[in-house]
């Protein structure tokens, strides 16, 4: 799906746990120092209840690392102690670095009723725990794992009231993310509610772009069309935005002509000004490139009527607009074009852009050839 590039956006969400993510970090996990605590050597999960130190260390950085470990042999008895030993714990240690990936797994092994635990000890602090860095994937897994319409129903009364302030942040952004996913579509109506409401604040938003395409792609047929409605209404605000434009491209690359049809439609009579923007020049090459005749022939009489269109041709942006129109464009589109361009060829060599046109009108048309001006 289309959306702003750039790896350092999905901060804090984005991807499984590697292998070394898992243990927080630190040495391969196949070649484990050895555990001291309180001057013994401890080795298994019972030697360390007996010592009444699970707990304690759940929060230092190498016993939280042991404790995964052992979590991993989904051992059922070793599971249920270190759920009892830590459960008190479950905010702090969902936003330590290390003390995460623990309570992670106590979701992803625990069972039923544990869960539930987990996340009933963290819905009063959800929307905190959701917003850091680290406790994100914690509010993260207890989605994904939610097995119950209890448990699904208690993130979803602690997420909503705040829905606002997660999407616009770069870390709760794949909460919302992650809920539009794994998550009934009842209990995401709130979300598919706000997309449309708020639509223009979301649309623009570094992060928000991203979670209305999201909606995009999960939202039950009458929540996508009016969310679809919204954009197509606002896509002259969108497409001039520089993460708005994104949301509008995605529309376009659904290859439906009836949207396609009206985003054209919506953006009527500005195409030669939208050409000359950085953002919007790219959504009307998306347009064009959608493999619409009716869309094709629109951009093209717009443009080539335009009194600004000697600009367009030496123009940063608007020039690939050309080439794009003589690259797509069907015969008739093209010859209307080379009867606009053709008093301006001599002039087109004069910069670097409608140097790019001239070559790409020679190649489309080489009979053009003739009437450029012999150097």
């Amino acid at each position: 799906p289309l959306q702003p590039h750039g790896g350092g956006w999905m901060g804090g969400g984005g991807g499984k746990l590697g292998k070394h993510d898992a243990a927080g970090g630190g040495e391969a996990r196949h070649h484990p120092k050895r555990l001291m605590f309180r001057g013994r050597e401890i080795r298994t999960v019972d030697e360390a209840h007996e010592m009444g130190g699970l707990r304690e260390l759940a929060h230092e950085q190498n016993g939280c690392r042991f404790l995964q470990d052992q979590l991993d042999l989904r051992h059922k008895p070793h599971v249920d102690l270190i759920f009892e030993a830590t459960k008190e714990d479950v905010v702090s240690l969902g936003m330590d670095p290390f003390g995460n990936y623990l309570v992670q797994k106590l979701v992803q092994y625990g069972t039923g009723e544990q869960r539930a635990a987990l996340i009933d000890g963290t819905v009063a602090r959800m929307v905190e725990v959701a917003l850091n860095v680290h406790g994100t994937r914690v509010v993260q897994k207890m989605v994904e794992c939610a097995d119950s319409a209890a448990q699904q129903s208690a993130l979803c009364a602690a997420l909503l009231p705040s829905i606002m302030q997660l999407i616009r942040d770069m870390n709760a952004n794949h909460v919302v993310q992650r809920c539009l996913a794994a998550l009934p579509a009842e209990l995401a109506a709130g979300i598919y509610d706000r997309a449309v409401s708020d639509c223009l604040a979301i649309a623009t938003h570094r992060h928000g772009c991203c979670v209305l395409q999201r909606c995009l792609d999960h939202a039950p047929a009458p929540h996508r069309e009016e969310i679809i409605g919204e954009v197509v209404r606002l896509a002259p605000k969108l497409v001039v935005d520089p993460f708005g434009n994104y949301v509008v491209q995605y529309i376009l690359d659904l290859r439906q002509p009836p949207l396609t049809h009206a985003i054209v439609q919506a953006l009527r009579g500005g195409f030669a000004e939208l050409s000359l923007q950085k953002f919007s020049s790219n959504v009307i090459e998306k347009c064009l490139k959608s493999g619409d005749p009716t869309a094709v022939a629109v951009v093209a009489n717009e443009l080539t009527a335009s009194e600004a269109f000697a600009t367009l041709l030496h123009d940063p942006f608007a020039n690939y607009v050309i080439q794009t129109l003589l690259t797509v464009g069907k015969d008739d589109v093209v010859a209307l074009l080379v009867a606009q361009i053709t008093p301006h060829l001599p002039t087109l060599r004069s910069t670097l852009y409608g140097k790019r046109i001239q070559a790409k009108l020679l190649k489309r048309c080489p009979a053009t050839k003739a009437a450029l001006p012999q150097r």
